[in-house]
């Protein structure tokens, strides 16, 4: 009997302190920005590889390739092992991985080295802060969960617009292999550290969710319900999502969308250098990107609470191919600079949607393990993107040809997100 009062009298205690899911989001914030620099900061690494070991755009390409497939991979494995053990202790021994796979890198002098040190051991060791991140972030919040996971989001656009110039000058003053060790000891220092502040969710300090009296009004009661009765196993509530068409759909939209990205991501610094742009210049173009990215976190993290998720992604979507097109017919550096900054609101935008998505069509219940599924997809047209440009170019010797091809990727991502429908594992909802 005295049970209710206790919880309802530590609970309202708890509302009149300093709420700890901030520091989730700030810890997570920073995990994101170091992540998001490794994770965009090798088109800065692209040229002084391949001079210094005379591979062609495809052979450096497959390094970042590789990169993803893994990153990819453990997005999803690493999921479902926070489900399991918690999210300080799995980001903290994976970021360690990844750290020591970046100072072994900068002792590499073969393909195969780099293979085994960058592309997967710090490929698997960054794979899943991004899914973890922002699912546990989701988990601390429930009203202003748009602009929580919005903050954590500009994670990534910030890790673009002040890592990646750092690390150009880094391969500056010491080379890249100085660079990638500098880089390896910076991941455990800061990123281990951030890992460990982490909590699954409120209830594991006796505290409730953020705004948890309101009622979810975009959660689908029927998804969440006919799921959990599959029981609290994450595996089976995974194997009961891929049997709707909405976890599809959500898969196929972020693979399309991000395979246009990654062509960017990895080969805008060549396509500028190409046309006479100092590498310098190039890398601030990167951060014009970071800058955008970081208005469209914000921006459409906070307008998802307005409009709803799927109208956000719908409407980053159709910015997408627009930018592309204009990259098409781009003759000077101000025209870059314009893409860029249309490119990174698309892009920056995009990225809260994926958990506030995965959220809206099942729930919370293993938001880890689903959000790696929809990241794998992501991070795998990313894997395939970035090859595939690195093949044309060797082929065509232009990029033109890579983005009119990207052009028609991010069409059919657009395509995808108007279809995107709630989703039920055995039926569909007829509710939008």
């Amino acid at each position: 009997m005295n049970s209710p009062n206790i919880n309802k009298s530590s609970t309202s205690v708890a509302q009149n302190t300093f709420f700890y899911g901030w520091i989730i989001v700030v810890a997570s914030t920073i995990l994101l920005t170091m992540n998001y620099g490794i994770f965009y900061g090798f088109g800065v690494f692209f040229k002084p590889l391949m001079a210094d070991f005379g591979w062609s755009r495809a052979t450096t390409s497959g390094i970042q390739s590789l990169f993803f497939v893994f990153y990819g991979c453990f997005a999803l494995a690493g999921g479902w092992l926070a489900e399991r053990f918690g999210p300080a202790r799995v980001l903290a021994i994976s970021n360690f991985v990844a750290g020591l796979g970046l100072v072994l890198a900068s002792h590499a002098s073969t393909l195969w080295q780099f293979y085994a040190t960058y592309s997967v051991m710090t490929g698997i060791g960054i794979g899943s802060n991004f899914t973890i991140s922002m699912s546990t972030t989701a988990r601390w919040f429930l009203s202003r969960r748009g602009l929580a996971l919005g903050v954590v989001a500009c994670g990534s656009g910030l890790g673009t617009f002040a890592i990646v110039p750092v690390l150009e000058r880094l391969i500056a003053a010491y080379g890249w292999s100085g660079a990638y060790m500098i880089m390896g000891f910076a991941v455990w220092v800061i990123m281990v550290s951030c890992a460990m502040l982490l909590r699954r969710d409120p209830e594991q300090m006796g505290l409730r969710a953020y705004g948890v009296e309101a009622l979810l009004p975009e959660l689908n009661a029927g998804v969440a319900g006919e799921i959990r009765r599959d029981g609290s196993d994450a595996t089976r509530f995974l194997l009961a999502a891929i049997r709707t068409k909405a976890l599809w759909l959500l898969i196929a939209t972020f693979f399309m969308f991000i395979f246009c990205v990654q062509v960017i991501m990895v080969h805008l610094v060549n396509y500028a250098t190409d046309t006479g742009v100092t590498p310098s210049v190039a890398a601030t173009i990167i951060s014009v990107i970071g800058i955008g990215s970081l208005v469209g976190r914000l921006s459409m993290g906070i307008a998802a609470d307005r409009i709803g998720s799927k109208n956000a992604l719908i409407a980053c979507c159709l910015v997408l191919p627009i930018s592309l097109l204009w990259l098409i017919f781009v003759k000077q550096i101000w025209m870059l600079y314009i893409f860029a900054i249309c490119f990174g609101l698309s892009y920056g935008g995009d990225v809260p949607q994926i958990p506030s998505l995965v959220a809206y069509f099942f729930g919370l219940r293993a938001a880890s393990v689903l959000m790696g599924a929809v990241s794998l997809g992501g991070v795998l047209g990313g894997a395939v993107g970035s090859w595939v440009a690195g093949q044309l170019f060797d082929m065509t010797q232009g990029y033109q040809v890579v983005f009119i091809i990207s052009g028609v990727a991010a069409i059919i991502s657009f395509i995808l997100a108007l279809i995107l429908k709630r989703g039920l594992p055995h039926q569909e909802s007829a509710q939008y």
